[in-house]
């Protein structure tokens, strides 16, 4: 095998990490220049004509968080909580937040109490599936993840996250299977597209298919991580004909 590939399979799990941070970081992101200050504004009203409701509280701690305020968004949610100690949504937007703040034990025991409280609340699953990971629980990750798709089975992205745990736990059988499933509720998923070209060819030496998930997530996405490096390595394939 030529080095360069073997120099980058050390590397690939990196750049399936690496998308997903960006999905982290940059989620919501676009609405955060005017639109967020212009939402505490307005909610902080609410909030001062509703001051004994838990449901004002909880939105302004939701828009506080988008901010990147997080002192005034722990203020935020903490009361709507103490105004409804069962207020079960309110929990699970304090597990979003600690998880921003780093606490993920905290995060994890939060996302727990929202469940206990309603266990219909099925995004809190989603949202304990990226703490679990974050916190390198990957087993904990997938059930989380696992138990949000048996209800919710074509929700965005949460099939390509359920992917990047198997791929950290080198199950890579399914975490095709995950990444083909996000692609087949979004063709045009770049990331999971670059993933399943990786896993194609490192794992399981399928040049045909990992050239054309290479480069349908090059042409998908001008700004793909590791753009170059991706691009070096469908020429290098495309010469092994």
């Amino acid at each position: 095998m030529p080095s360069f590939i073997k120099r980058s399979n050390s590397h690939f799990l990196d750049i399936i990490f690496f998308g997903l941070v960006i999905l982290l970081l940059t989620a919501g992101a676009h609405w955060r220049n005017g639109f967020w200050k212009n939402q505490v504004d307005l909610l902080t009203d609410c909030v001062k004509k509703s001051p004994h409701k838990a449901r004002p509280y909880l939105n302004l701690g939701s828009a506080y968080i988008e901010s990147g305020q997080y002192d005034k968004a722990f203020e935020a949610t903490q009361k709507a909580i103490d105004i409804d100690p069962k207020f079960a949504q309110a929990y699970c937007n304090l597990s979003i937040l600690l998880q921003k703040m780093g606490d993920l034990n905290k995060a994890i025991a939060m996302g727990k109490r929202s469940l206990e409280i309603d266990p219909d609340l099925h995004i809190a699953h989603l949202t304990l599936g990226g703490i679990y990971f974050e916190n390198g629980q990957y087993e904990e990750a997938a059930e989380a993840y696992k138990k949000f798709l048996k209800v919710l089975p074509y929700f965005p992205e949460a099939h390509h996250l359920l992917g990047i745990v198997y791929a950290a736990q080198k199950k890579f059988d399914k975490a095709v299977a995950e990444f083909e499933w996000e692609i087949r509720i979004n063709p045009y998923h770049s990331l999971a597209q670059l993933n399943l070209g990786q896993i194609y060819w490192y794992e399981f030496q399928n040049r045909q298919k990992a050239i054309y998930h290479l480069k349908t997530a090059l042409m998908l996405d001008p700004l793909l991580p590791n753009r170059a490096e991706i691009r070096r390595l469908v020429r290098l394939l495309e010469g092994l004909s």
